[in-house]
């Protein structure tokens, strides 16, 4: 039986970690530090919400903890965004690049960690994408933190979305207490993958 190495989504092609360019990748020394090991299937249901709620044409998007930057490429292909992501984890960065390639859309990234986005920095963009980001008690603080910051910058959109842990559904609290124009919607996603979760989306 033939190994299967890709699958398409939403568009996307995207390779599965037995895929020969990601295993060279790996033994090229670019092993995930985080968990950036693979694609989460969180950003399918961002990608969903997206298909259905276009985002207006060109929009500068950022993907934040981006790993494989699926979400940042959908959007380029989708919807001709200028798309870039952001990890923490440096190592991941050339699976987005081998992404961005296999898929012919330009997305740019860099290594940095959410507490190192500044207003400044934010101003670039109108919006901020996240799936998955949200696994340890510690982002709470910072992904509320970033959003505040966000919407100082004038950014009109954030979404992040989450199979729902601890982490995410007391940032989701956060938010609806003390901020305002925020909703939280539930997905749940058969095709292409059994996902579901909440996306939280502040405005």
């Amino acid at each position: 039986m033939a190994l299967i190495t890709k699958r398409q989504a939403f568009g996307l092609t995207i390779l599965n970690a037995n895929h020969n360019k990601v295993r060279q990748l790996k033994r090229e020394g670019f092993v995930a530090e985080i968990h950036g090991n693979k694609f989460w299937n969180s950003s399918y249901l961002l990608m969903d919400h997206l298909k259905k709620n276009p985002l207006p044409k060109r929009s500068r998007v950022l993907e934040i903890g981006c790993g494989w930057g699926l979400l940042g490429l959908y959007c380029a292909k989708a919807f001709g965004s200028k798309a870039h992501g952001i990890d923490a984890d440096a190592n991941v960065l050339p699976y987005l690049s081998l992404h961005a390639d296999t898929n012919k859309v330009k997305m740019t990234a860099e290594a940095k960690m959410f507490k190192q986005l500044s207003v400044n920095y934010l101003k670039q963009f109108d919006v901020i994408l996240g799936a998955d980001i949200c696994f340890w008690d510690e982002l709470t603080v910072e992904l509320y933190n970033l959003i505040r910051r966000a919407r100082k910058a004038g950014v009109k959109q954030i979404m992040i979305s989450d199979p729902c842990r601890s982490p995410f559904t007391a940032l989701a609290e956060k938010c609806k207490d003390k901020l305002d124009n925020v909703e939280l919607v539930e997905k749940f996603l058969t095709r292409p993958a059994n996902a579901s979760g909440e996306i939280l989306i502040v405005r």
